[in-house]
Order: structure tokens, then sequence, then C-alpha cells
């Protein structure tokens, strides 16, 4: 069986290579869930290998005012309107005819236009004398047998679900279920393939977006396939910014590809710790930093204000930083914006400043605990000397609940801050506690923050 690519980011990755050629898919869910953009999307890619679509709408909406709402996606080709992707309308054919007029339009302009993807948007069930699902189910037989001696690969766009057009029943190769779920003043668009025959998908909700790129899939981090080929990396260490800190971690620093986790209430030095790590970045060991609050400015007018070469970093291409959470995306997309910004920046140190960004969404109190270890793996797996702030506070607001003792246990590396502040002994600083280092350990629990800066700043002079 051939496959078609459908080249929608995401996608093709949930069904583990795309369609199979000759299949019936339907794509159900309520209307605006983005149906109808992704199979134009899907005809308007196609276009560019010469693949010919026929898009037959059932609805009374004219293919003007369709056409109008694709212009601003990037996918969309005006040249390709009747030339490759041919539109017409069977509204009066079912209105006439019921869904065997239909069939009969069809295949008279599936020939006439050579088409080699079929798209029926807006399914409308005929109650004449069959019922609802005695009607779709004759209806999808005819179309199987007519795309199969057509050579041609079909997708049924309906706003029903599959209680009512009991398409479990039908002969269908595919079913996919769209929904935009809601909770409070939050919304996700998910899909999740209910049916799909002759391969293995990754099954589950995934959510999606719709931008001017059209729909993006983000397969949920924790089901993808695990890729156990080890990439081989050198033992060694890296600083953790600060040489009072390095001073005492009997390597003289963090292990290369490890994973901190810094624990702390807002205002105890989480954030220092995170630029004094970011701004070690060099052009052959770039950083990436993900800020779940402060925005690229505040950053580097704070880490000149501590002495560090946050703007420095910055300015010379070694530090970038990108924002944490934007425009309500799914704990998904943040994991695959994270990997994805991570390869194509050669990312050797990445710094979440606050895990509560990734923490405020809809997926989190379910799958928080596999996801972020999921992601920590995907990061070592790429040799990525990694640190996390985790304020607990802001934690149980995005969350609905505090730190699991078991979260920590995901890291190599543990630190915290006590509030109010403690000093270490004998100074007036603030105690950042060593809880534990994996496979090394401290010759203190407690380094001075304070101090640490003002050795960075010393150091720097």
């Amino acid at each position: 069986m051939n496959r078609l690519p459908t080249k929608v980011q995401g996608l093709d990755e949930i069904l583990s290579g795309g369609l199979f050629s000759g299949g019936v898919y339907i794509f159900e869910g309520p209307p605006g869930v983005g149906k109808t953009t992704l199979a134009n999307q899907i005809a308007y890619t196609f276009a560019q290998t010469d693949v010919r679509t026929l898009y037959v709408t059932m609805l009374a909406e004219s293919h003007a005012r369709m056409l109008q709402h694709m212009e601003g996606q990037d996918f969309f080709d005006r040249a390709q309107v009747n030339s490759k992707v041919f539109y017409i309308s069977g509204y009066r054919e079912l209105e006439s005819d019921g869904l065997k007029g239909v069939v009969n339009l069809l295949r008279a302009e599936l020939v006439r236009n050579q088409a080699s993807l079929l798209v029926i948007d807006g399914l409308v069930v005929n109650r004449g004398a069959l019922t609802a699902d005695e009607s779709v189910r004759q209806f999808v037989h005819e179309l199987q047998s007519l795309v199969s001696v057509m050579s041609c690969t079909c997708l049924v766009l309906t706003s029903g679900t599959g209680n009512v057009l009991s398409a479990e029943q039908t002969m269908v190769d595919g079913i996919f279920s769209f929904e935009d779920h809601g909770f409070h003043w939050r919304a996700e668009r998910r899909m999740q393939v209910r049916k799909f025959r002759g391969s293995q998908v990754i099954r589950g909700r995934h959510t999606f977006c719709i931008s001017s790129k059209g729909l993006q899939f983000f397969p949920r981090l924790e089901s993808l396939p695990l890729d156990n080929h080890e990439v081989p990396h050198t033992v060694r260490h890296v600083s953790s910014g600060l040489p009072s800190l390095d001073g005492v971690l009997r390597d003289g620093g963090l292990l290369a590809g490890c994973a901190s986790v810094v624990i702390g209430p807002s205002g105890t030095g989480k954030t220092t710790l995170a630029l004094a790590f970011a701004s070690c970045a060099t052009l052959s060991e770039p950083a990436l930093l993900m800020s779940g609050t402060e925005l690229a400015h505040d950053l580097k007018r704070i880490g000149s204000s501590l002495g560090l070469a946050t703007a420095e970093a910055v300015h010379s291409g070694a530090l970038h930083i990108e924002q944490l959470g934007l425009e309500d995306e799914s704990m998904d997309e943040m994991g695959h914006k994270i990997l994805r910004l991570v390869d194509e920046l050669g990312a050797q140190r990445l710094i979440i400043d606050g895990l509560a960004g990734i923490a405020d969404t809809l997926a989190f109190p379910e799958r928080g605990y596999r996801f972020l270890g999921r992601l920590l793996a995907e990061l070592r797996r790429r040799g990525v000397t990694s640190l996390f702030t985790v304020d607990p506070a802001a934690l149980l607001v995005a969350a609905g609940s505090s730190l699991a003792d078991g979260v920590v246990g995901l890291f190599d590396n543990a630190f915290h801050f006590d509030q109010p502040p403690t000093s270490v002994p004998g100074t007036g600083g603030r105690a950042l506690h060593i809880a534990k280092v994996r496979g090394s350990q401290a010759n203190a629990s407690a380094v001075d923050i304070q101090l640490a800066v003002a050795d960075h700043r010393s150091s720097n002079a």
C-alpha cells in the first residue's frame, strides 16, 4: 500500500508516515475546529507535486467565501484554483436526488478532472426512507467502490460525531475526531485518531493549533517512539556560571548533559543563578533561555546589574532568549518548540526559567510528570545541560497542585533557596542549598549566592 505524506507538521508523525492511497477517511468535529482548513492545506500541498484535488462542498456556502478565508494561509496558491484544485458544489444534487445523486456527480467529475484526491466537505444525511445510519453506510460503501476504481483517496468532512453517523460500522479506513476543548478561561484544540487501517498510530489525544501556516499538530511527547540510539558524549564538566558554586562541587562544575532544578520562592535568587549559567554561553557552545515571565531586555538589564555578560552573550549570538507559554500554547506545543529550537540552534545549554510556564496548561495536572520525564530524556540524549527553576507557589497556582517529590527525582541535581532567605554561617549572604548532585558530591551543603555573584564579577574584571 502506497503512503501519501500530508506534509502537515506533526500529522504524518502521528500516522507513522501519512494516509494510504485509495483510503476513505472521515474528519469529524464541531464547526470551526479546522477541518476545512486542514483539507485545503492537504490539497494545496498535494498540488505542489501535481496531484489534482476535487473539492466538493455539500453546503450552500459559496466557494468564493471559502477561498477568501484561505487567502491568509501560507499554503494557499490562487494559481492552483481550477488548475490543480477544483471546487464544485453537490448541494443541488443532494437536495434533488439524495446521496445517490451525489455519487453520480462525483463519478463524472473525478473522470473529468482526473483527480487523485477527493474532498467531501459537509456531509449531510438524507433522512428519507432509510435511517440516517443506513443512508450513510450505503453512501460510504458506494464511495469506497468509486475511489477504488478511480485510484483516488477521499476525505469526508462532517460536523457529526461517531455516535450520530455510526462511523465505526462503515467501511472507512480512518476516523479522525477533532474537538475544541475548553476549561474555564482556557481552550485547546485536540485531535484523536479513532480508527486507522493498515498502520500503527500514536494513540490518544494530540493538541494542534491553527495559524497562517495552517494546522500544526503536536504529538504527545511521552508517546513518541523512543530513539534508543545513544549519541556518544565525552565525559566532561561545565561551569554553573558561579565560581563559588563550582568550587564546592567535587568535579569543579556540573556534568555535561545533566539536568538540574533550582527550587525557591520568588525573589530568592533563582533567576540570578539561571542568568549566570546562561551567560557562560559561547559561539561554540550556545545556550537557549526560555523565560516564563521576564522579557529579553529585562533579563539583559538584570544580568548587567549583576555583572554578568548576559547582554554580550545575546549580542554575539551565543545566547538566545525566547518566551515560554505565549498565546495559550499547549504543553506539547511548548515541548516540541523547545526541542526544535535546541536542534536549530545547536544549543548545549538550556534554561527553563519558570516551570510554571509549562504547568499552566490543561494537560499538566494529568500528564506533567510523564511529559517532563520524556523532555529531560530527549535533552540528555542530545547532550544538552539543562537547568529548570521552580517557584512552588507559582506552580501551585498554575497546575493546581504542589511540586511532587517524584518530580525532583527526575533531575540529576537539585538546589533550593529558603524563604525567608537564610545565610551561610559566618556570612550575611543568601544560601543556596545543595540537595543532591548525582554521580558526584559537594564539599559543602550550601553556598553563598551573593558571594558567588561577587566572585563572578571579580573573575570578569
